[in-house]
């Protein structure tokens, strides 16, 4: 929806007729802007990478500023909103981490040669710049604390702002006590406490279950890709909730996506093997008992405890893997197949699904019982599995061509937070009765082709 202003002059007739206005009539105003029964002055957001505005594999700059609760921050403004203070880095390459743990920057684009001999697009990572990681003092208060990386239990973690390993880089960043100099003190809560937020928005649990499902079903054996039990998510969600309602703030909760509307997790699809009848006869040749081909489109097979097998519908490749090595190098195929920690089988599909299910019904029982509007984002995110059109341009979920989610495949684009943002707006607008604007998600940045 478009709410540019329209001018309140008359126009003549040739000009109105552009504007698909028959005669010369003067144009309607807009509704005036109001913020209904909320108050924003001191507006938070709590929450992990998707508040904190992640994008391309990296927190950035550009992604801070067209982060959702930035884009909420401006529309708010035009009804009482404050100031909006967040952590920024540079202008530059900003701040991720790869699989092994060590500092990249954002990811872009390039274009080359496959190995097929053909031109294709790839990813690469920029060189990250340290000094990003350097604490920022407490000179300003902030309103942002979307972490990278937080689960839910971590917002009261004190321990969370120690500098990696053992706490969190993004939130050592601007922890107001990471320990250096006294006792530790300070938490992600704790500081978003401290604003005394009139209005607030929530939106944790995603890294609760997504570093599961990122790792392949937990196959690298590390504690913090575990699902969280649901029991220590509840009573982590609960005392968030209480927190930041206790001066009697209003709010927003968010839900959690699934994992069937996440690029990442659909990029690839599992029979996405494509052989003609003379390759499909090699492989059938020499293929273990129960694994067969055929001219066309196959599914791909896997190694799971020396058992070699294809894969079923439902069962999903991770973004992460080499599609080089799925085109040209037989991975996928019985000399060369897929390992465990590449995909996630019907099991660990249906664990992601319980732990989200599970983890929505409490969040939406939080929003009742605290008073809070809840954004459907996980029927948003379904949504845009087959298309959302905004202002005659079309976003989905599909990977690079969505226009939707950044280079990662999980995080959203500048463009896939302003669709966020305006979700927010609508039920906040129902909710408080408010009469917040839209904004044009088309004037937001996409992804960028070399």
């Amino acid at each position: 929806m478009d709410f540019n202003i329209i001018s309140k002059k008359i126009l003549c007739c040739g000009i109105v007729a552009s504007l698909f206005i028959v005669g010369c009539k003067p144009a309607l105003d807009e509704p005036k802007a109001s913020a209904g029964t909320a108050n924003f002055s001191r507006f938070v957001a709590v929450g992990s990478d998707l508040t904190a505005g992640f994008t391309d594999g990296a927190l950035t700059l550009e992604g801070q500023q067209n982060s959702f609760p930035a884009i909420l921050a401006g529309q708010f403004m035009a009804v009482g909103g404050g100031s909006f203070n967040q952590p920024y880095l540079s202008n530059g390459t900003g701040i991720g981490f790869n699989a092994t743990g060590n500092l990249v920057g954002k990811l872009s684009l390039s274009s080359s040669i496959n190995c097929l001999g053909t031109s294709s697009f790839f990813t690469v990572n920029a060189t990250a710049n340290p000094n990003d990681l350097q604490w920022l003092g407490t000179q300003t208060r902030y309103n942002n604390f979307g972490v990278p990386g937080a689960k839910s239990f971590n917002l009261e973690s004190q321990i969370f702002g120690k500098s990696a390993p053992v706490g969190n880089a993004f939130y050592h960043r601007f922890a107001t006590d990471t320990g250096a100099t006294s006792g530790l003190t300070s938490t992600v809560l704790g500081d978003a406490f401290k604003v005394n937020p009139t209005f607030f928005s929530l939106w944790i649990g995603l890294n609760d279950v997504m570093f599961y499902a990122q790792s392949g079903g937990n196959e690298s054996n590390i504690s913090m890709n575990e699902i969280t039990p649901d029991s220590i998510f509840n009573a982590s969600l609960n005392r968030i909730a209480n927190s930041l309602t206790g001066n009697g703030a209003n709010g927003i909760i968010l839900n959690l996506p699934s994992i069937e509307n996440i690029p990442f997790f659909t990029a690839i699809p599992y029979n996405s093997l494509i052989l003609t009848q003379s390759q499909a006869n090699a492989l059938n040749a020499t293929s273990p008992v129960g694994v067969s081909f055929k001219e066309g489109a196959n599914a791909y097979v896997v190694n799971v405890n020396g058992n070699v097998r294809q894969l079923v519908e439902g069962e999903m490749i991770l973004l992460s893997t080499s599609v080089d090595s799925l085109r040209c190098n037989g991975l996928g195929t019985p000399v060369n197949p897929l390992s465990t920690k590449m995909i996630l089988d019907l099991q660990e599909v249906s664990n992601i699904h319980s732990a989200i299910a599970s983890f929505n019904a409490k969040i939406k029982d939080i929003a009742l019982t605290s008073n809070l509007a809840i954004v459907d984002a996980n029927a948003l995110f379904k949504t845009m599995t087959s298309g959302i059109v905004f202002n005659g341009v079309k976003y989905s979920t599909e990977y690079i061509s969505g226009g939707a989610f950044s280079l990662d495949g999980i995080h959203p684009n500048s463009k896939g937070y302003a669709l966020i943002a305006n979700q927010c707006i609508d039920v906040i607008n129902g909710k408080f009765k408010s009469t917040i604007t839209h904004v044009d998600v088309n004037n937001y940045s996409g992804i960028r082709f070399p």
